[in-house]
């Protein structure tokens, strides 16, 4: 308990003189003397929930005992103000943060649990609709609820600020932040039974795709900031009628925490920068973006450099660290970058044989999703440092090698003899194929060969289920393009597709070579060439 029996009963002793005793339905205390932020001045903010109380809620100020700021509210008001925002949230808002129970918990604790099972729901909403499917991915804590709320709240509300803030930077801020977010975790556990979301320990994980077809989610969307702000000020300005000496104590209080600006306190700041992934970090600014890297990274103080890699309409980009000792890269994808619209033209063009993903949520949603899967299955990929996904950009670790498609130029000029990197990648292409997943962009310079074996770095149209004889096809039909060099190219195929029929259904091939995975080909390729990949095709098949 944060207060004593004496300052327990002397509140009870309030409570019961303000509205009788027989109507007194809970009673609970809040605010600086609960949280621990008080000063010697302060009063005591109480909450009394009141019994068909007629005025349904009002504010009534009592100098003695003790100096008291009682709230008093209509259980039935106060229970539809945490259900559907009935008082624009000016009485429930309360029950965000730590609270002491005086008179019947377990009314006062059904109250914070429908109001914080309102407020979950929003939050979630919200970020699935920001971050669409790629929302699955992250884990959001329950503190994450509390502060965005609060951020909302303090918006509206300014002169909030100050008792947020010293409420989770006091000296029992942390046992403060503790309570208030058990309340979240609750609430979870109450709302997993619907489907759209998945509660643990540490915070819960939307389901998108259930989110979106629960009719309670969408009847919550229909509630504004705004609505509610207005409400909250016509509710505050009603409850709070009292007399001239009251109002200007009042006025001054808020005028001088308002002069008095909090300490910096970045969760309430930003709450989504308090997001989690499983691999990587959340941004929640791209505009912070090469601060953050450059912190994940050890410098401090750095220069920058960057680069395009991959063809010219790649959306990657290396970004390179600097400073007097050291130097890292990184890469950089950016899934709206105009450039992408490259995926909508080769959609077209190749039509017949493949279907890309043109969406820059769905083609992040699946680099992070195969990106967790393959690199949990032993396959080599490059780690995914930071996401930021309002933005739609992802950052993965810089993997040093030539690609695929260098050495394979390289034999066909002749200047290399070294086929061991294409033989590897027909292994690693039908043990990815026997699992049921496809690459969906199989070109080799999607393929980075290090000191440590293959790495796949571009899995942006991957996944499970995907058409395993396009990647066969898009790997032999773009290799051999505008190429005239028939003996060295059978060489290259054939050491792909030895490597590849060993592990491998060898149905792709025979599909492959078909005219429906040909066909968008055909114009790049000489007469010669084509024959020849497509006999080797039918004879490995």
């Amino acid at each position: 308990m944060r207060l004593s029996e004496s300052e327990r009963d002397t509140l009870s002793s309030i409570a019961s003189t303000l509205v009788g005793s027989a109507k007194v339905s809970a009673v609970c205390a809040y605010g600086s003397k609960v949280a621990g932020y008080a000063r010697q001045d302060s009063d005591y903010d109480l909450i009394v929930v009141s019994k068909r109380f007629r005025e349904g809620v009002r504010y009534r100020y009592v100098d003695s005992p003790v100096p008291a700021s009682a709230l008093i509210v209509d259980e039935d008001m106060l229970l539809q103000d945490a259900r559907s925002s009935y008082l624009g949230e000016f009485v429930a808002g309360r029950f965000l943060n730590v609270y002491e129970p005086i008179a019947n918990p377990g009314l006062l604790r059904s109250v914070e649990i429908e109001f914080k099972k309102r407020v979950l729901v929003e939050a979630l909403l919200e970020l699935s609709s920001d971050y669409a499917e790629f929302a699955r991915h992250i884990l959001v804590p329950y503190e994450y609820f509390l502060f965005d709320k609060l951020r909302t709240r303090a918006s509206v509300y300014p002169p909030a600020l100050y008792s947020y803030v010293h409420t989770y930077t006091c000296p029992m801020g942390d046992a403060n932040r503790s309570i208030s977010t058990e309340g979240f975790a609750a609430a979870a556990e109450a709302l997993q039974p619907r489907g759209f979301l998945r509660a643990g320990p540490d915070g819960v994980r939307i389901e998108p795709e259930k989110m979106k077809g629960d009719a309670f989610t969408r009847f919550q969307s229909l509630f504004s900031v705004t609505t509610r702000g207005v409400t909250q000020y016509a509710v505050h300005g009603y409850a709070g009628r009292v007399g001239p000496s009251v109002f200007s104590r009042e006025a001054l209080s808020k005028l001088r925490r308002m002069r008095e600006s909090p300490p910096p306190f970045p969760p309430l700041e930003k709450p989504r920068s308090v997001l989690r992934l499983e691999q990587g970090i959340v941004i929640p600014d791209a505009s912070s973006l090469p601060g953050a890297l450059a912190h994940l990274l050890g410098f401090k103080t750095y220069s920058t450099s960057e680069k395009d890699i991959g063809e010219p309409y790649s959306t990657t980009r290396v970004l390179t660290f600097r400073d007097a000792s050291a130097e890292r890269s990184v890469i950089v994808k950016n899934y709206t970058d105009v450039r992408s619209l490259k995926w909508a033209l080769l959609g077209v063009w190749a039509s017949t044989a493949n279907r890309f993903s043109t969406s820059p949520v769905s083609r992040m949603d699946r680099e992070y999703g195969m990106t967790l899967a393959l690199k949990n299955a032993g396959v080599l990929v490059p780690s995914v440092l930071a996401v930021a996904p309002a933005e739609r950009i992802l950052v993965k670790e810089f993997v040093t090698g030539p690609t695929l498609a260098t050495i394979i130029n390289s034999y066909l000029k002749g200047i290399s003899e070294e086929l061991a990197p294409v033989s590897a990648y027909g292994s690693l292409m039908a043990r990815l194929h026997s699992s049921g997943i496809a690459l969906g962009d199989a070109k080799p310079s999607n393929v980075v060969a290090s000191q440590d074996g293959l790495y796949l770095t571009d899995l942006e149209q991957s996944f499970a289920g995907g058409d395993r004889a396009w990647d066969v096809a898009e790997f032999l039909f773009y290799t051999a393009k505008l190429s005239v060099r028939e003996d060295a190219m059978k060489e290259v195929a054939e050491a792909f597709l030895e490597s590849y029929v060993k592990s491998a259904d060898r149905s792709s091939l025979l599909k492959a070579r078909g005219q429906k995975y040909f066909g968008p080909f055909r114009p790049f390729l000489t007469p010669g060439m084509a024959k020849m990949l497509r006999e080797l095709l039918s004879s490995y098949a």
